[in-house]
Formats: C-alpha cells, sequence, structure tokens
C-alpha cells in the first residue's frame, strides 16, 4: 500500500487522476495537514487553494484516497490492510467477553456508519473454545462483510488459547478480523501468522487495537474504501440537451464586452442555462407599489412579492417573502408589510415572480478555483444549512451515480425523501441538475461561479428560482504544467 504525509498539493487535477488509477491496485492512505487553514508550507512555492476543505476532502474521496486524521490512524488503517481482507460491506458482528467494551464498539460502529447485524456476548469467564464457536459462527453468517473480537482477560488467565483461535480464524476466514487483544497495539507475537519466510507477520495475522474505537474506525475507513472499489462507473452517460458551442459564444461574447469580469444579469443567465436545459423562472425587478402590480398583471397574478438582497433573502421568519399575491388590494398589503421589514426599497432588490409549487427549497453551487479547478456543492438551501456546514461536494465529472450520493448525503435529506408524511420530490430530476451544474462547470471555465441559490424541488419536478453567475477572464488556463517547486539555497537570486 501506500502511505502518504501531505501538507500541500502542487496539481490537484493532476493528483486526482493519478490517485484515481492507483488506487484500484493498491491502496492510498494520506494524512493531510493544513485542512482547515488550506497553508502552504515554507520553502513550498504552491499557490493556496482557494476551494473549501469539504471541496478538497471530496476529491480524495472520489479518488478512492483513504483519508485519516491522525498520523496513529494512518497506521492503525495500515495494517488491517496489510494482514486482513477487505470486507464486502459495512455490516459486522461483535464477538467479546466484556459486555462494556462490546457497548461502545456497537456505538463506534454506528458512529462511523457501519451496521451491527450482530453482538455476542461471551462473558468475562468465557474459554477459548466459547470464542471459537461464536468467530466461526459470525464467519459463516451471510449477513456479516467483518468480525470486530474483544477480550479482556480474567485476572487468574493468559490469554494464549484464545490468541491461537483469533490467530486461526484470521488465517482462513476471506472476512476481515480485528481484535482488542488484551489492550495490545499492532499485531501481537500471539496473533501473528509467519509470512512465506517464517519471521515476520504475513497475511491472515490478526491487527489489535488498545482501543475497540480504534478499531471500528479503521474498519469503517476500510470498508469505505471497498465500497469505492466495488461502485459501478458510469461516467459516459451522456446529457442530452446541451448546446456547448452556444454556450461558449455566450461566455466569449460577455468577456469581450466586459473584460474585466461581468455579473450576469437576469436575461444573460437565462440564456446561458438554457443551452444546457436549464429553465431560470422569469423575475421583474420593482423599485415601487405601482412597478409591482404592473409587474404582477403583465405575469398574470398569483405572484410572490420578495426582496432578495443578502441580507434579507435568508430572514429565518420568512417576512421578506410575501405569496399568492391575486390583486391590487393583497399587492397594496403585501407592499406595505414589506416596507416595514426593508426600510429601504432601493437597495432591498425586490422581485415579483410566479408563485411556485409547494416543495423544498435546495442550493447547487459551482466555483472555479485556478490551481483546484471546477467544484459543485449541493444542500438545503438557507441560512441554517450555512450554519451548520450541511453541504456536500463533488468534483466534477459527477457521473449519475456521485449524483444520486450527493443528493443521499446530506443529513437534511429525509426532507427530499418524504419525511414525516409528506410527499417525495421528483429525486431523479434533481439528480439531473446536479449533473447539469456540473458538466457546465467543466465545460465554461471562465465561469468563475454558478450559485442556483433557490431552486424548488417537488413532486413533478424542479424549478429553478433564482440563480446568480459571473464570468471572469483567466489567467491561465486549467493545466497540469505548474507543478510543485522548492526555493534553491544556491540560487543568489532569492538572497539580493
Amino acid at each position: 500500500m501506500i502511505l502518504l504525509y501531505l501538507e500541500s498539493i502542487g496539481n490537484p487535477r493532476k493528483f486526482s487522476r493519478i490517485a484515481r488509477r492507483v488506487s484500484r491496485a493498491k491502496p492510498i492512505v494520506a494524512v493531510r495537514s493544513g485542512r482547515s487553514t488550506q497553508g502552504v508550507p515554507m520553502g513550498h512555492a504552491v499557490r493556496q487553494i482557494a476551494a473549501p476543505p469539504e471541496a478538497v476532502d471530496a476529491m480524495f474521496r472520489q479518488a478512492g484516497v483513504i483519508q485519516v486524521n491522525t498520523l496513529d490512524e494512518m497506521f492503525d488503517v495500515a495494517q488491517l490492510l496489510a494482514h486482513q481482507p477487505l470486507p464486502k460491506g459495512s455490516r459486522v458482528a461483535i464477538v467479546g467477553n466484556s459486555d462494556a467494551l462490546g457497548l461502545l464498539a456497537v456505538d463506534a460502529a454506528a458512529a462511523s456508519g457501519l451496521t451491527v447485524t450482530s453482538a455476542t456476548a461471551l462473558g468475562a469467564d468465557a474459554t477459548a473454545e466459547d470464542f471459537e464457536n461464536a468467530l466461526d459462527a459470525a464467519i459463516d453468517d451471510q449477513h456479516v462483510d467483518a468480525v470486530v473480537a474483544v477480550y479482556i482477560p480474567a485476572l487468574d488467565a493468559g490469554g494464549v488459547e484464545v490468541a491461537n483461535v483469533l490467530a486461526a480464524v484470521g488465517e482462513q476466514s476471506d472476512k476481515p478480523l480485528v481484535s482488542t487483544f488484551l489492550g495490545r497495539e499492532g499485531v501481537p507475537e500471539l496473533l501473528r501468522v509467519p509470512d512465506l519466510a517464517g519471521h515476520t507477520a504475513g497475511r491472515g495475522s490478526v491487527p489489535s487495537y488498545p482501543a475497540v474505537e480504534a478499531a471500528v474506525r479503521a474498519l469503517a475507513r476500510v470498508a469505505e474504501h471497498s465500497a469505492w472499489l466495488n461502485k459501478h462507473e458510469d461516467s459516459a452517460e451522456v446529457l442530452e440537451d446541451i448546446d456547448l458551442e452556444e454556450a461558449k459564444r455566450q461566455v466569449h461574447a460577455l468577456l469581450v464586452k466586459h473584460p474585466e469580469g461581468h455579473d450576469l444579469t437576469d436575461e444573460e443567465l437565462t440564456a446561458l442555462l438554457a443551452s444546457y436545459g436549464i429553465t431560470l423562472w422569469e423575475r421583474e425587478h420593482v423599485s415601487s407599489f405601482e412597478e409591482a402590480v404592473a409587474a404582477a398583471e403583465r405575469l398574470g397574478w398569483d405572484v410572490v412579492l420578495k426582496a432578495t438582497a443578502e441580507r434579507l433573502r435568508q430572514r429565518p421568519d420568512g417576512s421578506h417573502v410575501w405569496r399568492g399575491l391575486d390583486d391590487v388590494v393583497e399587492m397594496r398589503d403585501a407592499w406595505d408589510s414589506l416596507m416595514k421589514v426593508v426600510i429601504d426599497p432601493e437597495g432591498a432588490d425586490l422581485v415579483i415572480q410566479r408563485t411556485a409549487a409547494p416543495g423544498v427549497p435546495v442550493a447547487i453551487r459551482g466555483l472555479e478555483d485556478p490551481l483546484f479547478g471546477p467544484a459543485v456543492s449541493f444542500g438545503i438551501s438557507g441560512a441554517l444549512t450555512e450554519l451548520v456546514g450541511d453541504r456536500v461536494f463533488r468534483i466534477p465529472p459527477i457521473s449519475a451515480v456521485e449524483s444520486a450520493e450527493m443528493v443521499r448525503s446530506i443529513k437534511a435529506a429525509p426532507l427530499l425523501f418524504g419525511h414525516r408524511g409528506s410527499e417525495q420530490v421528483d429525486v431523479p430530476a434533481l439528480e439531473d441538475l446536479v449533473r447539469r451544474v456540473a458538466q457546465l462547470k467543466i465545460d465554461l471555465p471562465h465561469l468563475s461561479r454558478l450559485d442556483l441559490l433557490l431552486v424548488h424541488a417537488t413532486a413533478t419536478g424542479v424549478d429553478v428560482l433564482h440563480a446568480t453567475a459571473r464570468v471572469d477572464p483567466m489567467a491561465e488556463p486549467r493545466s497540469d504544467l505548474f507543478v510543485r517547486r522548492l526555493t534553491d539555497p544556491l540560487d543568489d537570486s532569492l538572497h539580493s
């Protein structure tokens, strides 16, 4: 296997492609320091990555890299990969003679995303034969993918017989076995299976962890890697209704007109999104009551009056939005009430828009980092999502499988699947929209930002109600030419 300690990444895109290929042949376990600061070590001429740390984590995950938080955890995972087979799933059996440690193992498994299908408490006076029978039953259980063994001896017992049982089971089993054996760390002599030369611990040796939580955590990391290896790749699936040449023409025209960069107007963004099969709902900006009435009449009433300025757009009390306005009287009442909240109509960015069907509001965002490249995020729309960080990131290209994972990975995902009896939204349409945003970000690197800030996901489809975007000239195109560089201590120009 490959163990990495990384302080910076000279070329994230190239690293990702190489890691994805290598991970198919042998596992890569990585510790990345400076994750919260995106710092650059002294002596490295490496540009900072402007993309959020979550986006970098997503890149590692998509490339099959097993990312861990500490060096201790790196070696915990490494000894499991070195000596035991990969699990075929995330279902775990726990066998032990300590009820307390067994319960801790169950809790740790649940926290790590593993499913405990059986937990066998053998009691403090369990014999080696008891362990053998319980372990054999767990290994033979078709609903078990891995086994955690816990052995804490009685005061007058040694543990040699139990160790022999663990070693024998670990050598013969096609399912991984990890242990908390006597609180030992590493692969104790008693749990080793000699290699072909008969000197060191070989394949089938049972790794031991001083804390059962460490054993379960290592098992969870390896199970995630196994799932990645078995994941079906369908990135070749092509999206329909995309006019790439028209989109490029529009972006080029905008940059010719605004060489310093430009925030797209509603009309410009509507046209650009339409070239990728994305419909942006019409809205009209207003600054007076009379303009609001005129806009509502053009849209046919049943409209929404709302303030979309950043300071007002996500008010938790919802006082910035008035829905279902059907006539002048209702518009007057809504306008007067809204003016008490916004105070300054000119700075509130007031808009009139048709009333959308009830649904779950989500946000899909795309960003462009000169070094990192494109990234796409998904989450429920609103201030609470930003505060708790309930967003998932993926690096384009995004396959149908990956878009499905994104939609299901946020903590608030149950809201999309009929939480508390609500109607389930059109999840396939939402996944398709995520992929279109990702494809747009791949194809148009000059589109430095694309935020679908308010997407209503309903039972019959998705409605993009509010979006913003910006185009900027690129200092240099996406390329693999920029590499990590160390300063030359013999270069006199550096000291002049």
